[in-house]
C-alpha cells in the first residue's frame, strides 16, 4: 500500500471515490487496520463518509478480528445516520459473527428494519463458523418461513451446519434442493466441497464420492474434503490413493492436502509416502508451521522413525500440546521411555498443560521402563493436578505397569475400583500378568470376568490352561479342553496346551 498512499497523499482535494478506494485497499491488504488512520484523517478534514466507507472499515476490522475497534466504528455508524443502511448493517452482522460475538451479531440483525439474503447469510454462517450449527439451522428455518430464496452462500452454510450436527436427513434434503432448485449450484466448487464434507462426516462415503466425481474437481478444496473424509472414516489407503491421483492430475496440493495425507500415512505406517510428502513440502517451500510440523512428527513417530521425528520437533519454532504429545507417545511406544519422560518434564516447563493423550504416553513410558512408583504418581497427579479423569486407556497402562511388576493383588484391587466398567482388554491384560507370574487363582478370576463379558476367545482359555500345565494341574487342563470342545471352540494357530514330556 506504500505506492497507492504516496499517490493519494499528493492528490489535491480527493473525492469520495478516492477516499473509499484507499480505505478499501487497506481493508483487503495484509494490514487491514491501516484503513483506520485514513478514516480518521477523512473525518478531520470534514469529508463526510458514506455507506461504502463504513462497510470497508467494518470489513477491515473483521479481517483483523478487531472487535473493540469495530465496536467503535459501529458507534460512529449509529450517530452518522447509517444505522438503517442495509449494506452497512449487513456488514456489521458479518463483522460480529467473524469476531465470535454472536450475541452482538444477533442484536444487530434483530434491530434491522429490513433484511436481505446477505444479512441472513451472515448470521447463519456466523453460527456455523462458531460451531453452533443447530442455531444456524434455526436461522435458515426463519429465513425460509419469511420467504427469502437461499443462494449459494446460504446452502453452503446449511450443508456445513448439517455436517457439524451429523444431520444426514436434513443434509440430503439440502442436496435435493440444490439439485432441483439451485440453478447449477451442485456444480459450484464451494457447494460441492461442503456436500462432500457433510457426507463424509455422516459416514456416507459413497455419496461423497458421487458428488466429487460429478464435479470433475479441479479445485484442491474438493480433493481435500474427500481425502479428509477418507481419513475420518478410517479409509487410510483410499486417502493415500486419492492423493496420488491428485498428483497424477497435475493439481498442486496445499497444506491441508499434505496434513490429511500424512495422517493417513501415520495410521497405516506408509513411511515411503510420508517421506515423499515431506520432500514435496521442502521442494515447494511450505513453512514448517504448527500444523504441518505436528503432522510430520506424528507420522515419523508412528512409523518408528524417532530420529526423524525428533529432528522435525527440534526445528519447530512453535509447538502445541498435540506436537509434544505426538513426540512423547512416539518415544514411549518405541522404547525410549526415559527420553519420553524427560520430554514430558520439558513440556510442563514450557507452561503447556498436558491432555489425556499425553498421559497415555507418559504411563506407557513408565510401564515399558518398569517405573512403577513414578507411574502411580503420574496416574494420581493426572486428576489431582490437571483435572483429567482417567479413561480405559489410562487404566490399561497402569494395570499393565503393576502386572509387569508382579503386584497382582494391587492390580486386581485397581480393576475393581475403576470408575468405569472394565472391558475385555483390561481383564486380558491382567490375565497376561497372571500368566507371567503363574498365578492360577487370579487367572481364574480374570477368565471368569471375561466370560461374564461374553468373551468366547479361545486364547483366554488356552492361556489359563498353560498356567495350569506349568503348575502340573493336569485335571484342570483337561477340564478346559472339554469346555472348549463343548463350546465348539477351536484353538487358534500358534496357541497350544503345554504338556510336560
Amino acid at each position: 500500500m506504500a505506492y497507492p498512499m504516496l499517490i493519494f497523499s499528493h492528490t489535491r482535494n480527493p473525492n469520495h471515490f478516492s477516499w473509499n478506494t484507499i480505505i478499501r485497499g487497506f481493508a483487503i491488504s495484509h494490514y487491514p487496520l491501516g484503513s483506520i488512520p485514513v478514516f480518521n484523517r477523512m473525518r478531520w478534514l470534514r469529508v463526510q463518509p458514506e455507506s461504502f466507507t463504513y462497510a470497508f472499515l467494518i470489513k477491515a476490522c473483521a479481517r483483523s478480528r478487531a472487535l473493540k475497534i469495530g465496536g467503535s466504528v459501529h458507534c460512529v455508524v449509529l450517530v452518522s445516520g447509517y444505522a438503517s443502511d442495509l449494506y452497512v448493517v449487513s456488514t456489521l452482522v458479518g463483522f460480529y459473527a467473524v469476531c465470535g460475538d454472536m450475541g452482538g451479531a444477533g442484536k444487530v440483525f434483530d434491530e434491522m428494519p429490513e433484511r436481505n439474503v446477505v444479512a441472513w447469510n451472515a448470521l447463519l454462517c456466523g453460527y456455523v463458523r462458531n460451531g453452533r450449527g443447530r442455531d444456524g439451522l434455526g436461522v435458515f428455518e426463519r429465513m425460509w418461513r419469511e420467504g427469502f430464496r437461499p443462494d449459494e452462500v446460504t446452502m453452503v452454510g446449511v450443508v456445513s451446519a448439517c455436517a457439524q450436527g451429523r444431520e444426514i436427513e436434513l443434509g440430503r434434503w439440502a442436496h435435493g434442493y440444490i439439485r432441483g432448485n439451485g440453478e447449477g449450484l451442485e456444480l459450484s466448487v464451494n457447494v460441492a466441497t461442503a456436500l462432500i464434507d457433510m457426507y463424509a462426516k455422516c459416514n456416507q462415503m459413497e455419496a461423497a464420492v458421487c458428488v466429487f466425481e460429478k464435479l470433475g474437481a479441479v479445485d484442491v478444496g474438493a480433493w481435500n474434503a474427500l481425502i479428509g473424509g477418507y481419513v475420518l472414516n478410517g479409509c487410510f489407503r483410499e486417502a493415500i490413493d486419492l492423493f496420488q491421483k491428485l498428483e497424477a492430475n497435475g493439481i498442486d496440493p496445499d497444506e491441508t492436502t499434505l496434513v490429511s495425507t500424512l495422517r493417513a500415512c501415520a495410521y497405516i505406517g506408509a513411511l515411503d509416502v510420508g517421506r515423499k510428502i515431506h520432500l514435496l513440502a521442502r521442494e515447494r517451500c511450505f513453512e514448517l508451521n504448527l500444523t504441518l510440523g505436528t503432522a510430520l512428527v506424528d507420522m515419523y513417530s508412528k512409523c518408528g522413525c524417532i530420529k526423524d521425528a525428533r529432528v522435525i520437533f527440534n526445528k519447530m519454532s512453535k509447538r502445541d500440546v498435540m506436537t509434544w504429545t505426538s513426540m512423547i507417545c512416539g518415544l514411549a511406544v518405541h522404547g525410549y521411555a526415559k527420553d519420553a519422560l524427560n520430554l514430558f518434564l520439558s513440556m510442563l516447563g514450557s507452561g503447556l498443560k498436558p491432555d489425556g493423550v499425553t498421559f497415555v504416553g507418559v504411563l506407557c513410558a513408565c510401564s515399558h521402563a518398569g517405573l512403577v512408583d513414578q507411574g502411580i504418581y503420574y496416574f494420581e497427579s493426572m486428576r489431582d493436578e490437571f483435572g483429567i479423569n482417567p479413561t480405559i486407556e489410562h487404566y490399561g497402562c497402569v494395570i499393565d505397569l503393576l502386572g509387569r511388576a508382579g503386584r497382582l493383588q494391587e492390580t486386581l484391587k485397581l480393576v475393581y475400583s475403576m470408575e468405569i466398567q472394565p472391558n475385555q482388554i483390561i481383564w486380558r491384560t491382567f490375565l497376561g500378568a497372571c500368566k507371567l507370574y503363574l498365578n492360577a487363582e487370579l487367572a481364574e478370576t480374570a477368565v471368569e470376568n471375561l466370560i461374564r463379558l461374553h468373551s468366547d476367545n479361545c486364547g483366554d482359555y488356552v492361556l489359563l490352561a498353560n498356567i495350569y500345565a506349568s503348575k502340573g494341574m493336569w485335571e484342570n487342563v483337561e477340564k478346559i479342553r472339554r469346555k472348549l470342545e463343548g463350546k465348539g471352540l477351536h484353538k487358534f494357530p500358534g496357541l497350544s496346551f503345554i504338556k510336560e514330556a
